[in-house]
């Protein structure tokens, strides 16, 4: 059976909307298990690191980070900001530091490829810096 060309040309439109509205479902619905508290534990050069992301479902986020030297100095900073997840990538675009606005135009981001995501973790790949980074849930109002 042949289907006439302007019944074609009127039904792929359909079909492709149909896969989009798929792939949206989908990109949604990860998004929304990725909202909530969040925490990152990595050692380098003997220093110690936590940092603690809160995804909102409005797409923005705060960002709790607390570093501790090997000689026992710590350091601790408050990022906030801007998040969304594209279907392939986590990306933050970072707008505050410590209250403030960054300056001169200076527009921070961190894109990491989702590879995997659980109930209770998720880990992507930095693949600018090649390595994988992974995050814990945990309750809301933990400090890093």
């Amino acid at each position: 059976m042949k289907i006439p060309l302007l019944a074609a040309a009127l039904f792929l439109p359909l079909v492709l909307s149909g896969c989009d509205d798929a792939h949206s479902a989908r990109i949604e619905e990860t998004r929304g298990r990725m909202v909530g508290t969040w925490l990152r534990e990595a050692e380098f050069e003997g220093a110690k690191m936590r940092m603690v992301v809160a995804l909102g479902q409005d797409g923005k986020f705060s960002e709790h980070a607390k570093v501790v030297a090997p000689d026992g100095t710590t350091e601790s900073e408050h990022y906030s900001g801007e998040w969304s997840y594209d279907g392939t990538n986590f990306k933050r675009r970072y707008l505050q530091q410590g209250g403030r606005q960054f300056s001169g135009g200076g527009i921070r981001y961190a894109t990491y490829q989702l590879t995997l995501l659980t109930r209770t973790d998720f880990t992507g790949r930095d693949n600018r810096e090649g390595r994988e980074i992974t995050y814990r849930r945990v309750s809301e109002g933990t400090e890093p």
